[in-house]
């Protein structure tokens, strides 16, 4: 029962297990979303939460797990949420997610985030990182990263 939340959740597990993501310097793609004449037909697939009230408080819990396991709300106390399954669905064993917190500006005790990232991502990410390239050429060595990304503009909108 979790829609807004998994990007970022398999966003971590990704990193955490290893995996380097990369963001082209222009779009490629984009998602579409129903609106104006598209709604009519694209609204005709079923959603999950249509059924949200067969699940009751199911969609609370799954986000206090998924905030749990992806260390977002160090705040709350690990005995309340559910760790079934945590070895085989939780956090690789590569980098901690505190890693990726610190380089993107991400503040999990704060709820705060850096703003305008995207102006790094967008060019600027590729350019810092290379240099931190492994030398197998599989992809960036964070260890060795210690960029922290603050906002350039903090007063601007």
């Amino acid at each position: 029962m979790i829609f807004q939340g998994e990007e970022m959740s398999i966003g971590l597990r990704g990193f955490t297990i290893g995996y380097d993501f990369y963001a082209p310097e222009r779009s490629v793609c984009f998602h579409h979303y129903a609106k104006g004449r598209n709604s009519e037909g694209r609204n005709k697939v079923p959603h999950f939460w249509e059924h949200a009230d067969k699940y009751a408080g199911t969609g609370k819990a799954a986000m206090k797990r998924l905030l749990g396991i992806v260390n977002m709300n160090p705040e709350v106390p690990r005995s309340e949420w559910n760790h079934a399954e945590e070895a085989k669905y939780g956090l690789g064993g590569v980098r901690e997610t505190s890693k990726f917190y610190e380089t993107f500006g991400i503040d999990v005790k704060k709820k705060t985030t850096e703003r305008h990232l995207c102006q790094f991502v967008r060019g600027k990410m590729h350019n810092t990182f290379m240099k931190y390239l492994r030398e197998d050429g599989m992809g960036i060595d964070y260890s060795k990263i210690d960029t922290r990304w603050k906002d350039p503009r903090p007063n601007d909108p």
